[in-house]
């Protein structure tokens, strides 16, 4: 069985600077980045939890953000904007239109940003909402959790 190690779960631990996790472990980069941050080591049964790494000199923290919908002039602009506004920086992007049908998955680094998540969360779906296409966005550890194979 694995278990999830989230940021309130390491906050949890107190004074604690070393923190073993049984084997099997996965630890958000969330959770990482605030014990890398506060010299907690973090091990997953004998091994050592390896560090988060730096993006530009700082520690991303990642989302995932995905874009469904009939093609339309503005989409990409009008996403980009909001993320542009709230102090975020698109890491990778791709996108097509096949048939009308418009999708597009971009890798953001949130680690700057001027809104918590779930404001982003809220902003994006309101653009999406006016662009007429449907906005997603989750955490990194959270997509890949969720999509392991």
């Amino acid at each position: 069985m694995e278990i999830l190690v989230t940021l309130d779960t390491v906050k949890n631990y107190g004074e604690n600077k070393i923190i073993k996790l049984p084997p099997g472990t996965l630890v958000t980069k969330e959770a990482s980045i605030y014990a890398a941050a506060h010299g907690l080591k973090i091990y997953i049964g004998d091994e050592p939890l390896e560090a988060p790494t730096p993006f530009n000199g700082t520690l991303a923290q990642k989302a995932v953000i995905s874009v469904i919908g009939e093609d339309r002039i503005g989409i990409i602009a009008g996403i980009s904007e909001v993320l542009a506004s709230n102090n975020i920086n698109i890491l990778d992007i791709t996108q097509t239109s096949i048939e009308g049908l418009f999708t597009m998955i971009m890798v953001v680094d949130i680690s700057k940003s001027v809104v918590s998540f779930e404001e982003l969360k809220k902003l994006l779906a309101e653009r999406g909402n006016f662009l007429s296409v449907r906005v997603d966005a989750q955490r990194e550890e959270v997509f890949r959790y969720m999509h392991r194979i």
